[in-house]
């Protein structure tokens, strides 16, 4: 019965840290920001950094963002070419 309870915390508090390290998006970093250069297509940008968290439309996107709120890259498209990229908390 003790070797079940030690298992049974055990698991209990590695599935936190699982679930927390599931939420971080460490794939947005700034070595692949500086990669992004103004006039490059969007699928040059989705193969530096992955697929997009969030777009205004996925079909043809003005405005893409990668990672969290706390910690992203937003990039804006005009015709598929990057034409701005911002950051925040890189």
């Amino acid at each position: 019965m003790k070797r079940y309870n030690q298992v049974l915390i055990g698991l209990l508090c590695a599935v936190p840290l699982l679930l927390l390290s599931a939420c971080t998006d460490s794939r947005v970093t700034r070595s692949q920001y500086n990669n992004v250069d103004m006039g490059m297509r969007y699928s040059e940008v989705v193969h530096i950094l992955g697929t997009p968290t969030w777009c205004d439309n996925f079909d043809r996107p003005n405005e893409c963002r990668w990672g969290t709120d706390e910690r992203h890259v937003h990039v804006t498209f005009v015709a598929r070419r990057v034409v701005d990229k911002q950051s925040r908390g890189l």
